[in-house]
């Protein structure tokens, strides 16, 4: 097998410097003018052929990517300039989903303005059969680790990675070190900056002058997909710098994070009202009870609630006798408050450079949300802070103490939306930076895709603020113009990147590959549930505002057994 050629660039560089030998040995000597022309001299013999430059292996290849120094003047945005600091071959790996080849592993960091911000770490991923395209991969929640790129999109477990099928893959730790449920680095302004979006820009281009300086050439195409946190900056991308992505997948994407967190803030709060806060054991009792009531309304009992809004479920069927908290098995008149709170939504006393006032409240009484666990931990809201409260309270805690306030001393129970007067700039100013704009022409113009799935039982972020999402562009852009772009799929008894009742793994890339390349728009795509005990049933992906109705008959384990209809 013939070992990949050093890229174009440095070829022609080669040449020249055999070309400038050669024209040196032709130089005069001593002792003459030009020939008579009485007497002409003999023609010069044909000097041998210059031997061909020989074609750096790939491990050479790698190793002169090592200590690479970026200037400030190759990043589109202000940095000091970009370092590498490792660069490492790394041999084929074999894998039932598909093997990935060989790759140069390259890692460095990007240097900040300020010398007091932290510098972006990243991760290049080369490989030696490369495709000509590219692919960035995405964080999540306040990210905080290098994404490495050697993983797949969101749910696609079972399927090829964007590494395996060739691409060049890349990520970042958006510009800090720590835990992803963690917002404290929000005190320096640059590394904040970083966050809202500019650390999206500044490793994409760091990618792809690696690219040219090993292959000679940037990608025919560039993806980027993440889930969460992750597909916020998968939309983010496509909507600041539209000509640079081909397409974009977003899973369960927190578009309007500004006024998501403001929502948790709410939550926060009224779970720490006295005995708002269910025990575990109680958080336990709501998801089964809304599956029992609700399950059957798409046609079949099957532990999945396809139609949530018609789902009737009442939570007075969990209370307590009097109300009162007297067993583990029932829900105290506080409590039941506490949970109605997650379904409540938020209203703020004015509009947010997102174009949001408001922000919507979870499916919990509706899709059967699994709140115990992760969503809920195991004590009640307090300050300061652990990861043991839930969720809604730690992620909360960073925008209010390092973000707005910059007070880490701050109890962000205070914490008030409206005063004192800086603070509705100031969060007006985030959402400026942070969050999604809900018009996405330019990129739907220049012929970019996005794939956007959401699951109708996430805890962690509502399903309904993708609907939101959807619904603001068919405003914007024209309801009959978002299929010539865009696929939404709402999927029933999808959790966050997981699910008791529905686990997704679909090859959403390959979807996107075929709409983008070959024109072929996704249609009639089937998800399947990777839940133990599953058995490998399946459902059909229904384009939003369709739901999957059982037909009747037939395997409802099987997604011919469904049809999608408005």
């Amino acid at each position: 097998m013939n070992k990949p050629e050093i890229g174009t660039s440095l070829q022609a560089a080669l040449h020249l410097s055999l070309a400038a030998l050669v024209l040196a040995g032709c130089g005069g000597g001593g002792g003459g003018g030009l020939p008579s022309a009485a007497a002409p001299a003999p023609a010069p013999a044909p000097a041998p052929a210059a031997p061909a430059p020989a074609a750096l292996s790939a491990a050479d290849a790698c190793s002169a990517l090592q200590s690479v120094a970026l200037p400030p003047s190759s990043l589109s945005l202000p940095t000091n300039g970009a370092t590498v600091t490792d660069a490492v071959l790394k041999p084929p790996v074999a894998s039932a989903a598909g093997s990935t080849g060989e790759y140069c592993e390259v890692k460095g960091v990007i240097a900040s303005v300020d010398r007091t911000a932290p510098p972006i770490s990243f991760q290049v991923n080369l490989p030696s059969a490369w495709n000509k395209k590219a692919f960035q991969l995405m964080g999540g929640g306040y990210d905080g680790s290098v994404v490495t790129g050697t993983g797949g999109a969101p749910s696609t477990t079972g399927f090829q990675t964007p590494l395996s099928r060739g691409y060049v893959t890349f990520g970042s730790d958006s510009g800090h070190a720590g835990s992803a449920l963690d917002g404290s680095f929000g005190v320096n302004d640059e590394a904040l900056e970083n966050y809202f979006g500019d650390q999206l820009r500044k490793t994409r281009d760091v990618a792809v002058v690696l690219m040219n300086q090993r292959y000679g050439s940037g990608p025919a195409k560039t993806y980027a997909a993440g889930g969460s946190g992750g597909g916020r900056e998968a939309l983010y991308v496509a909507d600041r710098w539209p000509d640079l992505y081909d397409g974009v997948i977003a899973y369960y994407p927190a578009w309007s994070l500004t006024s998501m967190l403001l929502n948790y803030g709410r939550i926060s709060k009224d779970l720490a009202a006295p005995g708002a806060y269910p025990s575990p054991a109680k958080q336990a009792l709501i998801a089964p009870a809304v599956i029992a009531a609700c399950d059957a309304l798409d046609g079949v009992s099957d532990g999945i609630v396809s139609r949530p809004a018609a789902c009737q479920f009442d939570i007075q069927t969990l209370r307590c006798p009097g109300g009162a908290d007297t067993a583990a098995t029932c829900l105290s008149d506080a409590q039941i408050a506490g949970i109605r709170s997650y379904d409540a939504g938020l209203t703020l006393p004015y509009i947010l450079a997102s174009g949001a006032n408001s922000y919507p409240g979870f499916n919990v009484l509706k899709a059967g949300v699994h709140l115990e666990g992760f969503a809920m931990g195991t004590s009640a809201p307090a300050a300061p802070s652990t990861f043991a409260m839930p969720f809604a309270t730690y992620i909360f805690d960073s925008l209010a103490r390092f973000w707005v306030m910059r007070d880490s001393n701050l109890d962000p129970s205070t914490f008030d939306v409206g005063a004192p007067a800086f603070v509705p700039q100031r969060l007006n100013y985030i959402s400026s930076r942070l969050d999604v704009r809900t018009d996405l022409t330019p990129f739907a113009k220049k012929g970019g895709k996005l794939i956007m799935v959401t699951g109708q039982a996430d805890a962690i972020i509502p399903g309904a603020t993708s609907v939101d999402f959807y619904n603001r562009l068919a405003t914007s852009m024209g309801a009959g113009s978002l299929a010539n772009f865009m696929r939404f799929y709402y999927v029933p008894g999808f959790d966050h990147g997981n699910g008791p009742q529905f686990n997704l793994s679909w090859d959403s890339v390959t979807a996107l590959e075929q709409w983008v390349e070959n024109g072929t728009a996704p249609a009639s795509h089937v998800g399947a549930d990777i839940n133990p005990g599953a058995n490998g049933r399946t459902r059909p992906l229904c384009d939003f505002p369709t739901w999957p109705r059982y037909n009747g008959a037939g395997d409802p384990a099987v997604a011919s057994s469904f049809t999608c209809i408005p």
